[in-house]
This record gives structure tokens, C-alpha cells and sequence, in this order.
């Protein structure tokens, strides 16, 4: 039987990065998990997304791939996360332009993004309220 370990780096939107960061160093995992969405945090990222239609996903986001991209892409662990909120695909353009400034090509990662849980138009413009 093949064990994976998995790491999880965030519980809430609001969860510290530190305990993220010590486990992709010192845990030995294969995958480590930001769960970060809830009612209030698709709320609050939707309205984001209605003031500016870049935005829409995790604040945290930005913070939380600088500290642990570079140390997971060098030990190969997989990063698993629901920070794109109402805009995954601005959450992964996001990632993509911050693996670039750490001198990241996003061709060493492989990305999936899931639009299940975005709510929006077929013209791709947030709901009106």
C-alpha cells in the first residue's frame, strides 16, 4: 500500500502562514492543503470581484504562495487550494505571475483549477447584487 502524506497549511481564510511554511520544510509530505473557503469568505470575495474584476480571490493568496512556492517546488510537493474563491482563474494568473518574480517558469507546475464553486455569468462579469 502507497502512503501519502498530506500537510495542511491553512484550516480558514485567516489561518497563519507559519505553521505552513514548517511543514514543507520539516514534514516530509506530498501535498500541502490551503482550505480557505467558507459562506463568508465567497461573500467577501464576490464583492471584491464586483469592485474589480481581477480580484475575487483569497488576500492571503499572494502572501501565502511567496513563502511556500519556492521551498515546494524545490521539494516537489503539490500545492492543493480553494483560495481562488469567486475567481480561480484570476488566482491562478495570480500564481503563475508570482511563480515568474520568484523566478519560477509555471511550466515546473502542473495547475488545475475548478469553476465549480465560482458564481458568475456567462459573459464571465460577477452577479449584480
Amino acid at each position: 500500500m502507497r502512503t501519502i502524506r498530506i500537510g495542511s497549511g491553512a484550516g480558514y481564510s485567516g489561518d497563519r502562514i507559519e505553521p505552513a511554511i514548517e511543514l514543507a520544510e520539516k514534514g516530509d509530505i506530498q501535498y500541502l492543503v490551503f482550505e480557505c473557503l467558507g459562506e463568508r469568505t465567497v461573500a467577501l470575495a464576490q464583492q471584491a470581484r464586483m469592485k474589480n474584476p481581477d480580484l475575487g480571490y483569497d488576500p492571503l493568496l499572494e502572501e501565502r504562495m511567496r513563502a511556500v512556492l519556492p521551498l515546494c517546488a524545490s521539494k516537489g510537493i503539490k500545492i492543493v487550494t480553494n483560495m481562488g474563491a469567486a475567481h480561480p482563474e484570476a488566482a491562478a494568473r495570480k500564481t503563475a505571475e508570482i511563480a515568474r518574480s520568484l523566478g519560477k517558469s509555471m511550466n515546473e507546475f502542473k495547475k488545475g483549477i475548478n469553476e465549480g464553486a465560482s458564481e458568475k455569468d456567462k459573459d464571465d462579469k460577477p452577479p449584480q447584487a
